[in-house]
C-alpha cells in the first residue's frame, strides 16, 4: 500500500478519535458542573429553610397572639423562583416593609409605595396597578391590597413581561402567603 495513503487512513482515525476524546471531556465536565450546580442550590435550600426555622416566631408565641404556626417552607422565595421574578416586597401604607425577598427592601419599599401614592393622587382614574418597563429588560409591578383593613403595596421586580394571567396567579399567590402574616381576626 501506498504510504501516503497509509499516512492519511491512520491520520484520519485519529482524528475521529481525538474528536471523540474531546466530546467525551466535555460531557463529562458538564455532568460536574450540573452535580455542582444542584448540589448548591440544594445547600441554598436548605439553608434558607434552616433561616426560616430560626426567624419565625416561636410555636408557643405563636399560638398566645392568635397567629396559627407558620410553614417550614420559604413562601415568598418559592412562588418568585417557580414565577421566574426578581423579587417580591411587600409594603404598608407608609412604605415601611412587611416581608421581602429582598436583604434590604426599606429603600425599595419606600420609593414604590411613595411612586403609587403621587401617581394616584395626580391621576383621576385610580390606577389597580402600575407597570413599568426600564432598560428593555426589565419590569416593575406595583399593585396595592388590603388584607384585614391594612392597605399594603405588591412590588415585583421581574426580568421577562408577565403576561395578564401569569400576574393574577402571582398575585393570588402571594395573597395566600399574606395570610399567614395577616390572619383574619376572630
Amino acid at each position: 500500500m501506498n504510504p501516503i495513503i497509509v499516512f492519511f487512513i491512520f491520520f484520519i482515525v485519529g482524528l475521529f478519535i481525538g474528536i471523540f476524546i474531546w466530546k467525551i471531556y466535555r460531557i463529562r465536565n458538564e455532568r460536574e458542573k450540573q452535580a455542582q450546580k444542584e448540589q448548591l442550590e440544594n445547600e441554598i435550600v436548605s439553608s434558607l429553610l434552616e433561616l426560616k426555622k430560626h426567624t419565625t416566631l416561636d410555636v408557643s408565641t405563636e399560638l398566645d397572639t392568635g397567629y396559627g404556626e407558620l410553614s417550614n417552607k420559604y413562601d415568598l422565595i418559592e412562588i418568585a423562583l417557580e414565577n421566574e421574578v426578581v423579587s417580591i416586597t411587600i409594603a404598608n401604607d407608609e412604605g415601611l416593609p412587611v416581608i421581602s425577598t429582598l436583604k434590604d427592601p426599606c429603600e425599595e419599599s419606600a420609593e414604590y409605595s411613595a411612586l403609587f401614592q403621587s401617581i394616584s393622587k395626580s391621576s383621576k382614574n385610580k390606577p389597580s396597578k402600575i407597570s413599568i418597563e426600564y432598560d428593555e429588560k426589565h419590569y416593575l409591578y406595583i399593585k396595592p391590597v388590603v388584607k384585614n383593613d391594612i392597605k399594603l403595596f405588591i412590588i415585583i421586580r421581574s426580568n421577562i413581561e408577565l403576561d395578564p394571567t401569569s400576574e393574577r396567579k402571582l398575585i393570588r399567590e402571594i395573597l395566600n402567603v399574606l395570610d399567614e402574616y395577616f390572619p383574619l381576626n376572630s
